[in-house]
Formats: structure tokens, sequence, C-alpha cells
């Protein structure tokens, strides 16, 4: 075993130290000893052992080599399929703020008004609430629906579990 452990070790380290004079090598021989060992070298095999000759392929010729300039020259200009290509409109929602400073998030139009009633004062003491609205990637408003602290959450274009198990969610890709 020691032999044969001592054997790989000098092939590997031929593979190791002389890569270029092995890669224009020809043929090599496998010699496998009484034990089934099995030694690769350049030289015919001893006496007692099975040998067979190995004919290498020449490597393929190396790539043609291109100048500094040349190679950034194509990095910097993209490939003409990439320069023509429209981008996509990006997806819009829209930031709702009321006069108060409720802020909360929709996917189609703010409303004009809401009602505040049931949060401020009791019944009879709260009142309707004019509303402003700005166009927000969706992104942010997706964002800005998960936050947790915020007074309006409860105005948030959210849609039901029912909706979200259908793939009716807009928030799902953001």
């Amino acid at each position: 075993m020691s032999r044969h452990l001592a054997t790989a070790s000098a092939v590997l380290l031929v593979l190791i130290i002389c890569p270029a004079r092995l890669a224009h090598a020809q043929s090599v021989y496998k010699c496998t000893d009484g034990a089934g060992h099995i030694a690769y070298q350049e030289m015919s095999c001893g006496a007692g052992m099975r040998e067979q000759l190995i004919e290498i392929e020449a490597p393929p010729p190396p790539p043609p080599r291109t100048s500094h300039s040349d190679t950034r020259a194509r990095r910097a200009a993209p490939p003409r399929a990439a320069r023509a290509a429209p981008r996509a409109a990006p997806v819009l929602s829209y930031e709702c703020r009321t006069r108060s400073g409720v802020l909360f998030y929709r996917h189609d139009r703010c409303p004009s008004s809401i009602d505040r009633s049931g949060q401020i004062g009791g019944r009879h003491g709260g009142s309707r609430e004019q509303v402003s609205a700005q166009r927000i990637p969706r992104l942010d408003a997706c964002r800005g629906m998960r936050s947790v602290a915020r007074d309006g959450r409860e105005f948030d274009d959210v849609p039901s579990t029912y909706e979200r198990n259908l793939g009716r969610d807009p928030c799902r890709k953001y």
C-alpha cells in the first residue's frame, strides 16, 4: 500500500510541477502491478507490470489575445438589443395624507375624504377629513403598508386573506 501511495504522490507531484511539459505529451503508459495498483508514466513499464499505451489529444489552441483597450471598448458599449429595449413603466400606488397628518396607502386613487368619527372623540366628536394624494412607486407603498406603528394604518388598501390566496395581492412581488 505504501508503494502505491508513493507512486501516486510522485505522479501527483509531477502533474503539479510540470503541467506545461505534460500538456505537450502525446502518449502515456498506464502500468498495473499484480496487486492492481496503477501508475501513469512517460516511460515503459517495468518487469511484471501490465502495460497499456494511452494516447493524449493535443490541447486546443489558446484563444487569440486581445489588447486591454479592445476589452474595455467591448465592455463599455452594451449590445444593440439592450440599448433598444424600452423600459417598462413603473407601477404606481398612492400615498394618501389628511390635513391632520394621518398617512395611509392605496393602490387605486385616494378617497377625497375619510370619516374619522370612530377614532376621534366618540360617535359625534369626529368629522370628515380632506385627503391629498401623491403618486409613489408601488415598492414604496408596499413598504409603507408593512410599517407597524403608523397612524392611519386602518385606512390602508390591504387585500383580504382570500384575495391573497387567489394571488391578487398587489404587493406580492414587492
